[in-house]
């Protein structure tokens, strides 16, 4: 009692409450919530700071931390008040299942602050998301990629001749930036139909290096959002003016989807009066105006927002993936030598012939590069935590309550030392030959179940192009220029993988 007279006194008593219900909240989530019986940090466990210092503070870093957690406290941790992490790879597919086995919500606090809502990425309830997904399946299908092989093949042979333009010249590419702009060409051209303007990112003469910065700028700012939800509710409320007034660099995506959601009436309204065109294998929204996706769900303003969902992911994590195998590939110069050497007879007609992409799995070491590549940039390096929002989850002897987020990081399984030996060393041959079977069992880049990357069949393709042409024999000839590892090498978890912040990117010469 005297303590409390004492507290009276001395603290006001709007500050005393607050100090109050936060104590009572933290007694809760330590002893008396669903979740105070698994293992982990009792301060993980007691507040969300506790993460928010990790990813925000200190950059991107949680995802170490609740590795070190693991190896402390075991296989399933609680990793903040609300979340579990589990690290058993034979418990991967018993997280991320597809629709028939249960039913699986999306963790919306991932959703907060990215103004994306609407996407089918973003949406939380699991028969909303397959209602908005499933109609878009077909278009991203191995059959449908195939087909979009001209196009790909246009984009790609661009951004080798922008590439081979520059021989000679002693100009300094920056590779992830040609590489990030020859992804948003491809996204682009998918998105904003066959008759829209081509190479907007290529055709800058700089490879359009705002839009690298501002996808990094946008990752960069997720800690922060999701941390301080509040925030998001202050920023919605500014007028869209105000905020381009102090962030330019945004305009790139209104833009965007300012150009698509004209070119989603434009196909709606010539689908309303039978005017559409139905040979127009690479357009997305063409597919989506002849699909059976509820009308409720056709809206022009959330399809645009699929548009720029589709822009920014499916530009990231692809560029990512080429800028660094390439690196592996110019900084040694034995895995050009060999690779080159098998792509030899299936290039040996590009561009006048285009190897499939069938033809170019085919190429077991330009495959080994890929997959290890793959491995090692994680695809997305942040746990993505799945609810299952009506049944309970046995891990062990642990008994998982519906309603809980529960998730698992590729990087953990991908960074596995039982699994891959040197698990932090680019070797490709880990792949070839006979294997082990546990490699596969690990390899998660695009995640799997009914949430599964909806274009990891687009991003195979591209990948699979875009290497072999430009490190082929008679392919540009690109040299590394002041590039190191630690200029690729992942240090930072911000949803994907970044490396140190003071990176110079992949650099490069055109001899």
């Amino acid at each position: 009692m005297a303590l409390i007279s004492l507290l009276t006194l001395s603290i006001p008593p709007l500050a005393l409450s607050i100090l109050i219900y936060n104590i009572i909240v933290i007694i809760y989530r330590l002893y008396f919530s669903p979740l105070a019986k698994f293992p982990g940090s009792k301060l993980a466990a007691a507040t969300g700071w506790y993460e928010f210092y990790f990813d925000y503070w200190k950059d991107g870093k949680y995802i170490f931390e609740i590795e070190r957690m693991h190896q402390v406290y075991g296989p399933i941790i609680r990793v903040n008040p609300d979340e579990l992490s589990i690290h058993d790879p034979d418990f991967y597919n018993e997280i991320y299942v597809t629709e028939s086995k249960r039913r699986t919500n999306h963790y919306d606090v991932f959703c907060k602050g990215i103004d994306f809502d609407g996407s089918h990425l973003l949406t939380a309830d699991h028969t909303l998301h397959r209602k908005r997904r499933k109609p878009l399946e077909p278009f991203f299908s191995r059959v449908s990629i195939q087909a979009l092989q001209p196009m790909l093949a246009e984009v790609t042979r661009k951004f080798e001749q922008r590439l081979c333009a520059l021989a000679g010249t002693g100009e300094i590419v920056r590779l992830d930036h040609a590489c990030a702009a020859f992804s948003g060409d491809i996204i682009a051209k998918i998105c904003l139909d066959d008759a829209a303007e081509g190479g907007r990112f290529l055709d800058h003469p700089e490879f359009a290096p705002y839009w690298y910065n501002l996808i990094h700028m946008l990752v960069r700012s997720i800690p922060l959002f999701t941390g301080l939800p509040s925030l998001v509710r202050i920023v919605s409320y500014i007028p869209e003016r105000y905020l381009l007034w102090f962030f330019p660099q945004g305009q790139v995506f209104n833009e965007f989807k300012r150009v698509a959601r004209e070119n989603i009436d434009r196909i709606f309204n010539n689908s309303n009066t039978g005017k559409i065109n139905t040979n127009t294998t690479t357009s997305l929204f063409h597919h989506v105006a002849q699909s059976d996706m509820p009308k409720s769900e056709r809206s022009p303003e959330r399809l645009a927002k699929e548009a720029q969902v589709l822009l920014g992911g499916g530009t990231a994590s692809t560029a990512r993936t080429i800028g660094f195998a390439s690196f592996y590939i110019l900084d040694r110069p034995r895995v050009r030598a060999r690779l080159r050497d098998e792509l030899r007879e299936v290039m040996a007609d590009w561009p006048r012939r285009v190897p499939s992409w069938v033809e170019l799995e085919k190429v077991p070491y330009l495959q080994a590069i890929f997959k290890e590549s793959l491995r090692l940039s994680y695809g997305v390096m942040h746990r993505l935590p799945r609810i299952s929002p009506d049944l309970e989850i046995q891990y062990g002897e642990f008994t998982i309550p519906p309603g809980t987020p529960v998730g698992m990081s590729a990087y953990l399984m991908h960074s596995d030392p039982k699994v891959y030996p040197e698990p932090n060393q680019f070797i490709p041959e880990r792949w070839l030959g006979a294997f082990n079977p546990a490699m596969n069992r690990n390899y998660v880049p695009f995640c799997r179940g009914s949430r599964n990357c909806l274009g990891m069949n687009l991003a195979m393709a591209e990948l699979s192009l875009c290497l072999a042409v430009l490190h082929r024999p008679g392919g540009p000839e690109l040299e590394l220029f002041e590039t190191d590892e630690s200029d690729v090498e992942h240090v930072h978890d911000f949803l994907i993988p970044l490396p140190k912040v003071d990176t110079k990117g992949v650099r490069v010469l055109v001899r």
